[in-house]
């Protein structure tokens, strides 16, 4: 059983500014993995390697992602959280610096597969809340944790036209300067925020501190139902955003909405999905984190029905979109403070990493099925996969034993 997490005393203004680090961190980590399109376009115009090894290097970069979570996670065990955010800066700052200067494939999946893949792998979402809560306390970082989630969404949204007009001005060098700069500056936000943490750490009581060991803390983990139930809830959550992200436009387009019409729908399926984690991440303070991120996954089949039982027209398209940006990445604040109340803030960065190679999987099973399917125009049974796994996720985070 773990020791409960002592509550820390901030101030108003405390709070925001440690609120305000987690985010501009997590906003660079989103803004640079959803503008990988952007940056492919940049690198194959302006280093003259072939579109085909560019597409790997950044296929290199989405699995690392996904996989350099656990070796992160545990790594934040031995030092600690803001450590490896102030490496994840660093790496993505050495990988910019190299993508300026490849000319070479293998270069290149040096410079973003290893170097950017892996430190947006150490800005995670789990190690930067493992980072925040010392310093906040438990029940603040539950509020804050969907702020912070949902500033990944204005990350991507700012650094699009930004990167697109870096390149009309100055092509792919003077993008990887300011990125450089950028991951620079986020460097020097995770320092401050690491003499924070140590502080917030040093105040702990010496018996509530726990030896930890990677390995045994991880098969400790596996071997538990609940963290099962979470991980195999999240790798519905992976499994069904890839339908959106690789499926929907095109369905959309087949349904007769106009492409320009879609874009704009999708730009506010954005907005929609930075209002949802923030909501998920308060309703966890005030109920069990459990019914809030079940029942984000029990409203997926809903919408699924209610888009397929309407007439197909730009309102049924931007009320579906509205409907998946406020249920989308809304489990992960509460999945993430699931996983903390029942584990201990300490193990967040290392489980959390975990549960997310289940989400890689299921983004991976999603995204091939859709590729077989989706040529066939076979879209609506994706949809129904994707509606049952979720009823199924919903089922198992209801029925996970979460103290009050």
């Amino acid at each position: 059983m773990n020791k409960p997490t002592v509550e820390k005393k901030s101030s108003v203004a405390g709070i925001v500014v440690i609120t305000l680090a987690g985010c501009l961190i997590f906003m660079l980590n989103n803004g640079i993995r959803v503008n990988y399109g952007l940056l492919s376009a940049a690198i194959e115009r302006y280093t003259g390697i072939a579109a085909a090894s560019v597409g790997f290097s950044i296929a290199i970069a989405q699995l690392f992602y996904g996989f350099a979570q656990p070796f992160f996670g545990a790594l934040a065990l031995k030092k600690n959280n803001s450590f490896v955010l102030i490496l994840g800066a660093l790496m993505l700052a050495a990988g910019f610096l190299l993508t300026m200067v490849s000319h070479s494939p293998w270069i290149l999946t040096l410079a973003m597969g290893l170097l950017v893949g892996g430190g947006t792998g150490a800005l995670a979402f789990g190690i930067v809340m493992g980072a925040v809560t010392p310093v906040l306390g438990a029940k603040r970082a539950t509020a804050v944790s969907g702020i912070i989630n949902g500033a990944g969404g204005i990350g991507g949204a700012i650094l699009a036209p930004v990167t697109q007009a870096l390149m009309d001005r100055g092509g792919l060098r003077l993008i990887m300067v300011c990125y450089t700069i950028l991951a620079g500056s986020i460097a020097a936000i995770c320092v401050w925020l690491y003499t924070k943490e140590q502080s917030a750490e040093k105040e702990l009581a010496e018996e509530e501190k726990e030896k930890l060991h990677i390995l045994k803390e991880i098969s400790s983990a596996v071997r538990s139902r609940a963290f099962l139930q979470v991980s195999l809830a999240f790798f519905t959550c992976g499994f069904f955003m890839a339908i959106i992200e690789t499926q929907l436009y095109s369905q959309l387009i087949d349904r007769g909405i106009p492409g320009s019409v879609t874009a704009l729908g999708f730009t506010i399926y954005g907005i929609f999905g930075m209002i949802g984690p923030a909501i998920s991440g308060f309703l966890c303070v005030k109920t069990k984190c459990k019914w809030v991120v079940g029942t984000c996954y029990a409203l997926r089949p809903v919408a699924i029905l209610v888009f397929y039982l309407m007439k197909p027209s730009v309102f049924s398209a931007y009320f579906f979109l509205v409907f998946l940006g406020l249920i989308g990445n809304s489990t992960v604040p509460p999945t993430t403070n699931l996983i903390s109340k029942l584990y201990g803030v300490q193990k967040v960065g290392l489980l959390l990493g975990t549960a997310f190679v289940f989400h890689q999987i299921g983004s991976f099973i999603s995204t091939w099925l859709g590729g077989i399917l989706g040529s066939n125009g076979q879209h609506m049974l994706l949809w129904i996969l994707g509606g049952v796994l979720s009823a199924a996720a919903a089922l198992l985070c209801y029925t996970i034993k979460e103290e009050a």
